[in-house]
């Protein structure tokens, strides 16, 4: 298959080329060359084609939890599918039983209808009680409670032949059961790093960022709590250690920003001026239990401070030479997960990043994220044949990215889908 008629924004970095076609065969991409003409084409009506969009990082299988255990397999692949009508063709699950994951990914092996292509981590690495296990004893299966480094290290090789990454959860008081020892940070790092598995590390204040970088991280998870908030000083040693170390940074901004102002009318309505929602979805956003309810283990006012702070200083991070990557977590103030995806990289703009920075996070940077930067996530010869066609030049505006009514068609495993 040749799509025609196009500018490739390929996601490497390097000019658009225009008036290209993009050759196509078994799912992947096999040219990008300036247009010959002289085959049968898809017509790319003069528009931008990008890579594929990545939510780098969400928990679709702990929204399954609130649907009967028989429905959870097709919820989350109707979720998939939804994706990838939002122009995003592939999906990182950070945390889950990981039967239900198998059972999806089998799911989808046989399903007809396009979706999203499903990665994911299995259970995450945690203290004994600890976040987000808690008490909550239904949340057991998503998690590896620890606190024996050995321990961790055998699990982690088991659960490294079956996943396609590792999460790690290095929150909460240190010396307290509910955080996974540092020790148990290290061998899980080193485990994974033997199975060939990228090491996911949520974090919560400077020292977990700066400990989990230690430990062998190789993305961190959410913009970290800083000790004084109204100086960039923090951010600006965080900036070097993560760029020397290579460490990717996967802030998760719309999270920060939905906690710290659930409830808040004047928040939907900025939504609603940011064409992220409309004033129909407000109904049903109001309506929804989790609306104005303090969310366990993150106060809002903490909240807060995390989302000012890393739309503050994401540019200087960018600017030291870190890999910023887009991932939502959660979804709570959205319509459907994928639109939480479509504000992350909305709020990456409007913290400053250069718009080909914020197609990289959401395109190249995830998929390296997951240590498949050298097959996907990117326009370019062997690549997964996934992209996105819009009808005005992404670098310009965010918005001819992220609002829907400039996608024209997408790409998925070289299967052309219109948005006609």
């Amino acid at each position: 298959m040749i799509i025609r008629n196009v500018t490739v924004v390929d996601g490497t970095g390097g000019e658009p080329l225009t008036g290209a076609e993009v050759e196509v065969a078994d799912g992947r991409f096999v040219a990008v060359r300036p247009a010959t003409g002289q085959e049968p084409a898809i017509d790319g009506r003069g528009g931008w084609l990008v890579p594929g969009l990545w939510e780098s990082h969400t928990h679709l299988s702990g929204l399954a939890f609130f649907q009967p255990a028989e429905k959870r397999v097709g919820h989350v692949s109707e979720a998939l599918a939804g994706f990838v009508r939002a122009g995003i063709t592939s999906v990182v699950n950070l945390g889950g039983p990981l039967d239900l994951e198998l059972a999806v990914r089998e799911h989808r092996r046989t399903a007809k209808d396009p979706a999203a292509e499903l990665y994911f981590a299995g259970p995450v690495f945690t203290g004994i009680g600890g976040w987000p296990v808690l008490d909550n004893a239904e949340m057991a299966a998503a998690g590896h409670q620890i606190d024996d480094p050995d321990v961790a290290y055998r699990l982690a090789l088991e659960l490294a032949e079956q996943t396609d990454v590792i999460k790690c959860i290095y929150d909460g008081e240190p010396g307290s059961p509910t955080k996974l020892p540092r020790a148990a940070l290290r061998a899980v790092a080193a485990a994974a790093h033997e199975k060939g598995r990228k090491v996911l590390v949520h974090v919560c204040r400077r020292v977990d960022l700066e400990e989990a970088v230690e430990a062998g991280a190789d993305c961190i998870e959410h913009a970290f709590l800083p000790e004084h908030p109204g100086s960039d000083e923090e951010a600006a040693d965080m900036a070097k250690l993560l760029a020397q170390n290579g460490t990717l940074y996967c802030p998760t901004l719309v999270t920060w920003e939905q906690l710290g102002r659930n409830g808040e009318a004047a928040y939907l309505e900025e939504l609603v001026a940011d064409g992220v929602i409309t004033a129909d979805d407000i109904p049903r956003i109001t309506g929804s239990p989790f609306y104005g309810r303090p969310f366990p283990h993150h106060p809002a006012d903490e909240c807060r401070v995390r989302f000012d702070y890393a739309m503050r200083t994401l540019r200087m991070m960018h600017d030291a030479g870190v890999e910023i990557v887009a991932g939502s977590d959660v979804s709570m103030m959205m319509p459907s997960p994928p639109v939480a995806l479509l504000r992350e990289l909305q709020l990456l703009a409007k913290a400053g990043l250069p718009l080909p920075a914020v197609l990289a996070a959401g395109t190249r940077h995830a998929a390296g994220k997951i240590g498949l930067g050298d097959e996907a996530g990117t326009i370019t010869r062997g690549a997964v044949a996934d992209a996105l066609l819009l009808d005005a030049d992404p670098l310009t505006d965010v918005a001819h990215l992220v609002n829907p009514a400039h996608h024209i068609g997408v790409l998925r495993k070289g299967r052309f889908l219109t948005s006609d």
